[in-house]
């Protein structure tokens, strides 16, 4: 039997950013205004009651940063075989670095549970699926999920020197619910993304592989007239940006062997245009521009080919409109076919 290798790190890219103070935010009828140069918000309701909260942190992992590097990678799982993977993840950020490497004191701290599929149609091609829903004191529930495909066009064989493979994909992110993307916890900016891939991957004939995936995002989500409209009841002079589509890139480097898996890896993404956050100015996330450079990697154990469990973790080194998050993921592989 041909043997099928699963690696176990793929899932959600989250994009980290953040909910500035003055931007408007609607939750049950209350409108929040900024009230405090210590960048709390003072909450008005019907009654006139007024509670301080903090500014929200918000934490988008594309697909991620629940397992980080996005849903494709190098690996095609073989026709007829099912990965499915479920995972918890536990995230902590204490600072956020806004445009020009500014940085703010705010911390953040939430879990999340994700579910990844993946399905070989073919020995070339592979279906790939994934929700996430997050938990933390302000919000929780099914957020953002995805459906990709990816197909291998061409492997090289290079004798001793191992093989080289090239794996296209495609696909798309949407929102799963009508969550509220300012309020501390959610997965992002309720954006609908495609990605447009391209992973080059080699492997040695001992296992140890080197992956290089580049990726373009668009973004089809729009900005609605309602929340434009009660940012200019705050900032009359305020001029709306349409989401930005971003790039990205990934280096990886692993070694898969019998029984266990370890990798390491840096990514990397791009935003050329988009708003950035200014304390005290009111604006809609959904026009921030992220971008960030990201660390992180990945152990695995299986004792049999059926079942495997892994742990990985990862963390923001700096940004645009970004969190420095660390993310620590517990996970679960169970195979069949």
């Amino acid at each position: 039997m041909k043997k099928r290798f699963f690696n176990p790190v793929r899932g959600f890219l989250l994009q980290p950013w953040a909910t500035p103070s003055g931007v408007w935010r609607k939750c049950e009828g209350l409108v929040y205004k900024q009230g405090f140069p210590t960048g709390k918000i003072v909450l008005h309701s019907s009654k006139g009651i007024q509670m301080p909260i903090f500014r929200a942190l918000i934490f988008l992992l594309c697909p991620c940063l629940a397992t980080a590097q996005g849903p494709l990678d190098g690996y095609l799982k073989g026709k007829g075989v099912l990965d499915l993977a479920p995972s918890f993840s536990f995230t902590t950020a204490r600072k956020f670095e806004g445009a020009g490497g500014q940085t703010y004191d705010e911390t953040y701290k939430g879990q999340m549970l994700s579910l990844f599929a993946e399905y070989g149609l073919s020995e070339k091609f592979d279906i790939v699926a994934m929700a996430a829903a997050v938990f933390t004191p302000l919000q929780s529930g099914l957020q953002d999920g995805g459906l990709f495909v990816k197909y291998r066009p061409i492997q090289v064989q290079l004798g001793n020197a191992g093989k080289l493979g090239a794996i296209v994909g495609t696909g798309a992110t949407i929102p799963l619910s009508d969550y509220e993307p300012t309020t501390t916890g959610a997965l992002g900016q309720k954006a609908i993304t495609i990605p447009a891939k391209l992973i080059l991957q080699w492997e040695s004939p001992l296992g140890l592989f080197l992956n290089f995936t580049s990726g373009y995002h668009f973004r089809l989500d729009e900005l609605k007239e309602a929340d434009v409209a009660r940012v200019r009841q705050l900032r009359p002079d305020y001029e709306p940006i349409d989401p930005q589509n971003f790039t990205t890139f990934l280096i990886k480097a692993g070694f898969p062997a019998r029984h266990f898996y370890l990798d390491a890896w840096a990514e990397w993404q791009h935003t050329s245009g988009g708003a950035d956050y200014v304390e005290n100015v009111p604006d809609l996330p959904q026009s921030y521009g992220v971008s960030y450079t990201q660390v992180g990697g990945t152990a695995y154990y299986s004792d049999n080919e059926r079942t495997g469990f892994y742990c990985s973790g990862g963390y923001i080194l700096h940004g645009r409109n970004t969190s420095r998050i660390q993310r620590i993921t517990f996970g679960m592989v169970v195979k069949i076919g």
